[in-house]
């Protein structure tokens, strides 16, 4: 029997007020990972580049986590 884990990791980078600029989604898998970035608002994103870029990179280091966790996880068992 195989058995294959996946986590799915989703985050949105939003405006102060709650606006959403832009999705992330991942999938951390046993077979790989799948990460995405979908801007929801290009007027908004224009505005806040430099946010949403920082968010990005927060949500790309929780993947490497998750990712890290899985890899020691595998080795170890």
């Amino acid at each position: 029997m195989t058995i294959n884990k996946s986590v799915s990791i989703n985050a949105t980078s939003q405006t102060t007020d709650g606006q959403a600029i832009a999705y992330f989604s991942a999938n951390v898998s046993d077979s790989g990972t799948s990460s995405n970035m979908t801007i929801q608002n290009q007027d908004l994103y224009e505005a806040n580049k430099l946010q949403v870029r920082k968010d990005k990179t927060d949500f790309d280091n929780a993947v490497y986590e998750v990712e890290d966790a899985q890899t020691s996880t595998t080795t170890a068992g």
